[in-house]
């Protein structure tokens, strides 16, 4: 999908809980559609939850490409940067957080990326990336220290998903092709497209495994998502788009890579 360029985020956090209040979502989802000037939910809840996704598995994507364990990608365990349009910026690992239940300044902190240490094997999850292994089990009970990371995510998935598509109207099987069009996205942004496939095998259930291909000699992102940015005012469908003739579709991706 490509986006346009948005307002600069602002330091603010909000428990990654909300995304399960229906309420708090549709009002960032409105926010979201009054920043693309759609009044459509389904539209504006589509783009939101494009954003979201991609938010929510880049760290993790970019962890297993590593061979880092991933922070526990459980709702309660995360707290989501929140854009002026509504939108999630990025997704934080477990805060301090100063009081209250909804959105709330913090202290600056480090995000999690891909150059934080390693200290277990490459898909097991942990409170944070930086401690050691035994503390991370005490931290989890002993039980999601060693629990597949794509199972857990799978699960905070399972819990979302329902909720954006009860608030915005889509259907809860686009949902999930966005999602793993956005691990594809992410590992094909970083060269590791293996790794984004075994994350989408390890998440199973509902989630397609993402697909690739290459054309004029460069890879991208086979797509089974819509992102309905085309259904906004003044807005082009995308150039992969999958709603695309798929020789127009190649066509223009050719142009692409002939670009560089």
């Amino acid at each position: 999908m490509e986006m346009v360029a948005q307002p600069p985020v602002s330091q603010v956090l909000a428990p990654g809980t909300q995304l399960l209040r229906p309420r708090w979502l549709a009002e960032r989802i409105a926010d979201m559609g009054i920043s693309w000037g759609t009044g459509d939910s389904r539209v504006s809840g589509t783009l939101w939850w494009c954003m979201a996704a991609s938010s929510l598995v880049d760290p993790i994507v970019g962890a297993i490409a590593s061979g880092r364990p991933a922070f526990d990608p459980a709702l309660e365990h995360l707290a989501l940067e929140i854009r002026p349009d509504g939108g999630v910026e990025r997704v934080w690992p477990e805060q301090r957080f100063l009081g209250g239940a909804g959105p709330l300044a913090i202290e600056s902190r480090t995000p999690v990326t891909s150059s934080a240490p390693a200290n277990e094997s490459a898909g097991r999850v942990c409170a944070d990336p930086a401690a050691p292994a035994a503390d991370s089990e005490a931290a989890f009970g002993g039980c999601c220290a060693t629990a597949s990371v794509g199972h857990a995510l799978r699960h905070t998935l399972s819990r979302v998903i329902p909720v954006v598509a009860e608030v915005s109207g889509a259907g809860a099987a686009s949902l999930w092709a966005i999602v793993a069009d956005a691990i594809g996205n992410r590992a094909l942004d970083i060269g590791a497209e293996e790794a984004g496939a075994r994350l989408a095998r390890d998440v199973a259930g509902r989630l397609p495994v993402p697909r690739f291909q290459d054309v004029g000699g460069r890879t991208f992102v086979r797509r089974i998502s819509c992102c309905l940015v085309f259904e906004v005012p003044g807005c082009q469908m995308c150039t992969s788009c999958p709603k695309r003739p798929a020789s127009e579709r190649e066509a223009l991706l050719a142009e692409v890579a002939a670009r560089g």
